[in-house]
Order: C-alpha cells, then sequence, then structure tokens
C-alpha cells in the first residue's frame, strides 16, 4: 500500500490535534511511539512511518497544509474506502478551518481542527493498526471537553464526558488485556473527576481534562 497517502491523513490528525488542545503546552508530544504493526491482507496496515511523525506534529499546524493532503489523500485509490459521510465531514471541517482562521476566530478554528481529527480517526478504522481507534476518538473528545469548557457551555460539556465515558468503556476491556490496568484506573480516577467538576460547573476541568489527554497518551503506550 503506497505509504504517502496514508502519511499525509496522518499529518493532518496530528496538526490538528496539537491545533485544537488550546493553549495548554502540557500535552506536546516530543517521545516516538514504538509500535510494530501487523499487515492485514484485507485493509493493509498503516505505516510505521505514519506513526512516527507525531514528534514533528506542531511544524504541521496549517490549514493550507491539512487541505492539500486531504486533497492527496482523496487522489489516492485508498480513498475510495471512504463513505460520503466522511467525505462531506472532512470537506465542511477543513472548509470551516479555513475560514476561522481567515477570520481570526481561535476558539472556532479549535473546534474546526477538532472535527478534522474526529473524522480522521474514523478513517484510520480503515486500516490495521495495533492502538485501537478508540484510544484516537478519546483524544478528540477530550480536547472537545476543554472546547466547550471554554466556551462556557455546561451542558454541551456534560454531553461531552457521557460520550467520553461510553468510549472508554469500549476501549477498557482491550487495555486491560494489554496489561494496562494502572493506566486504566488513572483515566477512570480522571474521568470521575472530570463529571465532579463538571456537575458543579467549575471552570478547574480545564485543567483536569489536560491532565486527561496526558492519560490517553498512557493509555497509548500500553500498546
Amino acid at each position: 500500500m503506497p505509504k504517502g497517502p496514508i502519511a499525509a491523513l496522518a499529518v493532518s490528525l496530528l496538526a490538528c490535534t496539537a491545533f485544537s488542545c488550546g493553549g495548554s503546552s502540557n500535552n506536546d508530544q516530543s517521545e516516538q511511539p514504538t509500535r510494530t504493526e501487523q499487515v492485514s491482507e484485507e485493509r493493509g496496515s498503516v505505516p510505521q512511518t505514519v506513526l512516527d511523525i507525531e514528534g514533528d506534529a506542531e511544524d504541521a499546524i496549517d490549514q493550507v497544509f491539512v487541505a492539500a493532503n486531504w486533497e492527496d489523500f482523496l487522489a489516492s485509490s485508498n480513498a475510495s474506502r471512504l463513505n460520503d459521510e466522511q467525505r462531506r465531514a472532512m470537506n465542511k471541517a477543513i472548509s470551516d478551518l479555513r475560514a476561522t482562521a481567515q477570520s481570526q476566530d481561535a476558539l472556532g478554528a479549535r473546534q474546526a481542527a477538532n472535527d478534522v481529527s474526529k473524522v480522521i480517526v474514523d478513517v484510520f478504522d480503515l486500516f490495521e493498526h495495533k492502538v485501537p481507534s478508540d484510544i484516537g476518538r478519546l483524544d478528540w473528545q477530550e480536547r472537545q471537553v476543554l472546547i466547550d469548557a471554554d466556551r462556557g457551555d455546561w451542558n454541551a460539556v456534560a454531553g461531552d464526558l457521557a460520550q467520553l465515558r461510553q468510549t472508554f468503556n469500549r476501549a477498557k476491556p482491550g487495555v486491560l488485556a494489554a496489561g494496562g490496568e494502572r493506566q486504566t484506573a488513572d483515566f477512570e480516577a480522571s474521568l470521575n473527576e472530570q463529571d465532579r467538576l463538571a456537575a458543579a460547573n467549575d471552570p478547574g476541568i480545564v485543567d483536569e481534562a489536560n491532565v486527561a489527554l496526558e492519560l490517553v497518551d498512557d493509555l497509548e503506550g500500553v500498546y
């Protein structure tokens, strides 16, 4: 399977993940993953070089770069795996990212970038990779908590946390099976604390959500 288009997708994901993180610098990733991918005859694997881009992700925070990489992917044979809904969602997210960047709408740009990340995680489901996609979903869902907390939309925050809990519950058995008892307990404790803070409309949830983003990295490291 050609590496270029999928590498472009991964850079887009990582760029938007870093961008949508907001003002916190606690989640910058300098370490390289150590995953080894098994090739699937049916779906193909996400190349290791794709995953190794993570350390350089912040250099790619550019809506033009994201759009260009998406176009490259669409021009590849791998794009035939996409459904119409994914295409529409990504096109809208990139359009929103471009518009909010031009209007200097920082919060809107963070939302659009997170919307890009949401689609890309679903696209990764089309390929074989060792770390379950639900771990990636925890990332963008936790960043959505940050975005909605910054908006002061506590009803949305409560919904975000409910979605996070569902995703974590799906991922939990796999993490435990991989030996991640401590990582599972730490993340669950953070979710419980976020629920408490959200119920009190406590802005301190921003700090706890940033802690949780670090814990997502720990969950990923189990694999």
